[in-house]
This record gives C-alpha cells, sequence and structure tokens, in this order.
C-alpha cells in the first residue's frame, strides 16, 4: 500500500497493490512537486508473478505502472527491485535488484543482480552492471544506492557463493564499478550511508557468527571496523539502513528484542564509533506496536517516523513517530574502575540527567557471562545519581560485559572488564 500521513496525524490511502501491479512496495523517491516514482520487490504481471515494477504515484493518488519487470530468468534486465530509487545529479534515477543481469546458471537461473538505471522522461531502463562469480564483488545486492560526495553511488552485495565476502561496492553513473570494502561473513541488507567524515556505515543483518547482528563502518581506502555486536537487549536484526540529523548521529531499528521484550524490537542511536544509545524498546503490551520494518524517516518537525509490522490497537501494524532528542531519564551508568577481577565486587554508579522528581526505579541488566548486578537501583528523589554492586564470578578468561541501566525500555549501557 501507498499512503500519506500529516504530521498532524492525518493519513490517506494513495493506492493498494493487487498482484498485477507488483507488491511488496521498497519505497519512494520524489521526482517533481507531489509526484513520486517507486518499486516493488514482486508482481507485475497479468499472471499475478512477475519481477516487480516501476510506478509513479501522485499526492491525489493518482497511480500508474512505468515499467514491468521480468522474473530474471530471461537474460538481461533486472528483476525484483531490492531499495528504493535513488535520484543522480543528472535527474535519473538509480537502483538496485536482488536478480537479473547477464549472468546465470543452473543454480542461479534468475540471475545474480544489476545496478541500473532509470530515466523518468523516457522510462528506459538502463543496466549499469551485472554481478557475476568468481570476480570477488559478491551477488545479490541488496538495500538501496547512496549517492555520495563524490558524485558516485555505494551499495552493498549481501552474499558471495565463490569463497569471498560481501561487498561495499561504488559505481558511478556511466558504470565504472569498483569494489571498495570485502565485509567479512557479514549479511548486510541495507546498503550504507556517507558520515559526515565520508566514512560508509551499515548493518549487518546477522552474519559473521552473529545471530543477532552488528553494526559496521568502512572507509573509502577499504578498511573495515565493527563498531557494535548486537547482544539482544540492544536488539536483533539491524535490517534497515540508517538515517542521520543534524546533531550527526546516525539512528536505526533492530527488529527483536530489546530491554523490555523478546519479541519487541528497538531504536537506537550510535556515532558510528563507541556512543550507543537504546532510545526506545518495542513492548506488545502498550499500543506503539513491535517489530519496527523501515528506515526511520527525518521529518520536517525534526521527529523521526516508522513503522511497527504488528501491535497496535487494530495488531496489524503502527506508525510512530520519536522526537530523536529524548533520551530518556539516564544520562550513563559507570564503575569506579573499568576493570575487576573475577570474584571480586564492582562499585557502579546510574547517573540522571537531571535529579529525579520522586524515587525513580532504574532497571540493570549484565550481559550473559561473569557479571550479576541488581534487577534495579533507585535514584531517589532530588538525587541525580545511585550506587549499585555488581558482583562477579571466577572465569578463566578475560571477559568483557555490557551492563545496562535503563528506564521504560531507554537506556544506555558501559562494558566492564573482568579479569580471571
Amino acid at each position: 500500500m501507498v499512503y500519506s500521513l500529516g504530521l498532524d496525524g492525518s493519513y490517506a490511502k494513495l493506492h493498494e497493490f493487487q498482484s498485477s501491479d507488483g507488491y511488496q512496495p521498497t519505497g519512494l523517491v520524489e521526482v517533481k512537486h507531489g509526484r513520486f516514482t517507486g518499486t516493488t520487490f514482486r508482481g507485475g504481471a497479468a499472471s499475478g508473478g512477475g519481477g516487480g515494477v516501476i510506478y509513479s504515484v501522485a499526492a491525489d493518488a493518482k497511480f500508474k505502472v512505468l515499467v514491468r519487470l521480468g522474473d530474471g530468468f530471461t537474460c538481461c534486465g533486472p528483476a525484483m527491485p531490492s531499495g528504493h530509487l535513488v535520484k543522480g545529479a543528472d535527474g535519473k534515477l538509480y537502483g538496485t535488484s536482488r536478480f537479473g543481469g547477464d549472468f546465470r546458471d543452473a543454480d542461479h537461473g534468475n540471475g545474480l543482480g544489476t545496478v541500473y538505471r532509470f530515466d523518468p522522461d523516457t522510462k528506459d531502463v538502463t543496466v549499469l552492471h551485472s554481478f557475476t562469480l568468481g570476480d570477488g564483488a559478491g551477488i545479490y545486492p541488496m538495500g538501496p544506492l547512496f549517492l555520495a560526495k563524490d558524485g558516485a553511488f555505494y551499495g552493498t552485495t549481501s552474499q558471495n557463493e565463490s569463497g569471498g565476502n560481501p561487498t561495499l561496492f561504488r559505481i558511478d553513473a556511466s558504470g565504472a564499478f569498483a569494489v571498495v570494502a570485502q565485509l567479512p561473513a557479514m549479511e548486510p541488507l541495507a546498503g550504507v550511508i556517507q558520515a559526515e567524515d565520508g566514512s560508509f556505515t551499515g548493518t549487518n543483518d546477522g552474519g559473521g557468527g552473529s545471530s543477532n547482528g552488528s553494526l559496521f563502518r568502512a572507509t573509502a581506502k577499504g578498511k573495515v571496523t565493527v563498531f557494535n555486536r548486537f547482544d539482544g537487549a540492544d536488539g536483533k536484526g539491524p535490517h534497515f539502513q540508517f538515517t542521520q540529523t543534524p546533531d550527526g548521529f546516525l539512528y536505526s531499528t533492530a527488529e527483536e528484542r530489546g530491554l523490555l521484550d523478546a519479541q519487541g524490537g528497538t531504536i537506537y542511536r550510535t556515532d558510528g564509533r563507541n556512543d550507543f544509545r537504546v532510545l526506545h524498546s518495542f513492548d506488545p503490551d502498550v499500543p506503539q506496536g513491535i517489530f519496527p520494518n523501515s528506515t526511520l524517516v527525518l521529518a520536517s518537525d525534526g521527529l523521526l517516523y516508522g513503522t511497527g509490522a504488528l501491535g497496535g490497537a487494530g495488531g496489524r501494524g503502527t506508525i510512530y513517530r520519536l522526537d530523536p532528542a529524548d533520551l530518556g531519564p539516564v544520562a550513563s551508568v559507570s564503575f569506579a574502575h573499568k576493570s575487576v577481577k573475577s570474584g571480586h565486587n564492582a562499585k557502579g554508579t546510574v547517573t540522571l540527567f537531571a535529579p529525579a522528581q520522586e524515587d525513580t526505579a532504574v532497571a540493570l541488566f549484565a550481559g550473559f557471562g561473569a557479571v550479576t548486578v541488581p534487577a534495579t537501583v533507585t535514584v531517589k528523589a532530588g538525587h541525580d545519581s545511585a550506587d549499585f554492586t555488581a558482583r562477579t564470578s571466577q572465569i578463566g578468561a578475560e571477559s568483557d560485559i555490557r551492563v545496562y541501566a535503563s528506564v521504560q525500555g531507554q537506556g544506555t549501557r558501559t562494558v566492564l572488564k573482568v579479569t580471571p
């Protein structure tokens, strides 16, 4: 479905997809004022099959299928667009498709994916690059492209079946293609964005031996750093692209887990390095919904908007908004010493941004391992901090244990190193 949502909460359905005009829409890009172009991942054929469509829709609900894409089993166009289109400096639209292209074999009969260009004036579709096996570039590009400061587009492949790794790649409007970085054992499904420092930041849905997923940063010279491995308390399954706000932070969601419920999900904020904060943990018992399933959108009111796949008053999902300035009451959790010998106790402190107006219970959680903390610590009214004791058990190898402090699913964390 395509819909419009006003900042006042007004809602209007613009188009409800049928299989013949595509389904599983991947997002929109505004081409002209009030007119948008989008893609669907599947559908488009009269039979109900097909490899998706490129369509236009207007604010007045006028809808038109512009191009019907093949399913990839016939060479050589794009099939099953895997991310929303991105407008280039030339006014044309650029995207990726999971399947299609010039190359296929018995095991990959509908192709290995493409980067393509769509001309909204002529309706022409041009394949700029077809992915193949054996060249080290990976296959099956997923997520949207990102138009970087150098005028080129950057994206990710999600797999590599030739013994290599998924990749971060660069391609320009002429089709000149290069691998920027190998992404060892990852499964990046959302592409990347470029941070203010020029590096590229993305999400790994769950590859690399981390079943919960991770976040990575890559430089233009190919150096890759994993700066967060999700442990469940901070979420599981970071599937969507980052959104950067004027404060310089990056915002996104994880589809499951969190500080409140195993099936809830989280909204989180990071600086792309060491700073990480859970801004919201979804809870099935409250009406905001669960399973956040979209890239966050920064609106003109300065708030972030997203969708939840399930929950809400009718149980069929929600549209929610979040104020990125609302960090919750907990400013920090810290320890008097950053490391402790196993079998000994460590003094911890929870600090609030402002003195508590009433007694405030702060939930504590220590990651699975050698540290045990109280379920809560109470900051007394008029105070801005409270101490607690972390107990450690005997271990044979050094371990870094995350300790979280939160109120109603909003919070932050620190690391306590436990030595043998």
